[in-house]
């Protein structure tokens, strides 16, 4: 008769707990274990809303109407690989080419002052009609310029210039304003 060893007693310990424990790991891994029926609740759930007081709206008014205004303009610096040039009037007047990669120090709206941007594009646009890929917002007017490893970027949104003329009669057209909406 042979007898076992006490590493060989750990070791299938280890073997048997490791079996027990990875058992379910199908479900995570992509397989699939057999479904449960749920069982159905009588009553229905009611939908959680909010509940906003008067007083969080005038609370929430200055800061979101400075956020529309920072979301107005672009400025920012790139260093990064590259070349580019981009002038647009909107959308409806638009050339650029460019291929890089960088690490942007500026401001993009709410976007931190440093983030980072990798632009491949070429073509122009004249009236709506776009021949190629550029990757802009449709309503801003501005420039791009990147040579080499250096570039600077210039914008001004149309879109959320009229978000936040409007904003100040809290009407909100980008829906990106923080706490309560009068409007829902």
């Amino acid at each position: 008769m042979r007898t076992c060893s006490k590493a060989a007693k750990l070791f299938a310990s280890l073997i048997v707990t490791a079996a027990v424990i990875l058992t379910p790991m199908p479900s995570i891994a992509g397989g699939e274990l057999p479904s449960r029926p749920i069982a159905q609740q009588a009553v229905c759930p009611v939908p959680v809303t909010k509940s906003y007081a008067w007083w969080d709206m005038i609370l929430y008014y200055i800061p979101n109407r400075v956020l529309d205004f920072v979301d107005i303009g672009r400025a920012s610096i790139g260093i990064g690989p590259g070349y580019g040039l981009n002038v647009r009037l909107t959308e409806l007047a638009e050339v650029g080419v460019g291929k890089y990669e960088t690490t942007r120090f500026g401001m993009k709206g709410r976007v931190l002052p440093i983030y980072e941007e990798n632009i491949d594009e070429a073509g122009v646009a004249f009236l709506g009609f776009v021949n190629g890929c550029l990757q802009r917002d449709p309503t801003e007017i501005g420039a791009d310029l990147h040579v080499g490893i250096i570039g600077a970027q210039v914008a001004v949104s149309l879109a959320e210039a009229a978000d936040f003329i409007t904003g100040i009669v809290l009407i909100d057209l980008q829906g990106d304003d923080l706490g309560p909406n009068p409007w829902e």
